[in-house]
């Protein structure tokens, strides 16, 4: 149970990783409207040459190599589960890494979050 534990915890942290380079990529990109195919394509090769996107694409593979491990490991229900701490880790590196905020119903929220990962760990 630790080892699996272990796995989604370092998979989910990898992902996170990778969601915040995406993110901070996006930032850098000036906003389009995406109507019509040039403006989609003007997006594609503006966000394509981001390196963020590229260091935040290879995060995301080892993320989902980490998670497969873990699913080869444990039950479906229990994995994905525990997946949901991808929500707590979200919360608190974008706070920390993009400077979001953490309002009290975002708190509430993620608290919820952790009840029921702590209750589906127990069974």
């Amino acid at each position: 149970m630790v080892k699996i534990l272990l796995l989604v915890l370092l998979a989910e942290l990898v992902t996170v990783v990778g969601q915040i380079l995406f993110k901070k990529a996006a930032n850098q990109v000036e906003p389009y409207s995406l109507r019509g195919i040039a403006a989609q394509l003007r997006f594609m090769k503006d966000i394509l040459t981001k390196p963020a996107i590229w260091l935040g694409l290879l995060a995301m593979i080892l993320g989902l190599v980490i998670w497969l491990a873990a699913l080869a490991q444990g039950d479906l229900s229990l994995v994905f589960s525990l997946g949901s701490m991808q929500y707590i880790l979200i919360l608190f590196l974008a706070h920390v890494f993009l400077g979001e905020k953490i309002d009290k119903m975002k708190f509430i929220g993620t608290f919820l979050v952790v009840l029921g990962i702590v209750l589906i760990a127990m069974t």
